[in-house]
């Protein structure tokens, strides 16, 4: 166990291991509580199907852009770098859809927030 801490220190498995556990914890936290009181806050309520469409893309973009890090951790890809290997090219590719994915749908939140 303690060769592999010296393996993955310093690489993207650290970081894609905090991103999964406390950002995107307080991230879907603050969403399911939005969801929760919007109706109670502003006297309207939030169509359910919306949130539901909501929450189910946003675990697919948060997925898609997270889950390709650990193979790349475990590649032994270093976190602090300006510039890749072509090895790790495509895992990369596949992590930077998932972020578009996340995006859009963070941005049609919104739209639908502004609708409702």
């Amino acid at each position: 166990m303690e060769e592999n801490f010296f393996n993955l220190h310093d690489t993207y498995y650290v970081v894609v291991h905090f991103h999964y556990v406390l950002s995107m914890g307080v991230v879907f936290a603050l969403f399911a509580g939005f969801h929760y009181w919007v109706g109670k806050i502003f006297g309207q309520t939030y169509l359910k199907t919306l949130g539901q469409i909501h929450f189910w893309i946003t675990v697919f973009g948060v997925n898609l852009t997270f889950f390709p890090m650990h193979f790349l951790g475990l590649s032994g890809m270093p976190r602090c770098i300006r510039d890749y290997l072509d090895a790790y090219a495509g895992w990369n590719s596949l992590s930077s859809s998932g972020s578009y994915i996340s995006v859009v749908e963070i941005c049609r939140f919104f739209m639908a927030i502004t609708i409702t």
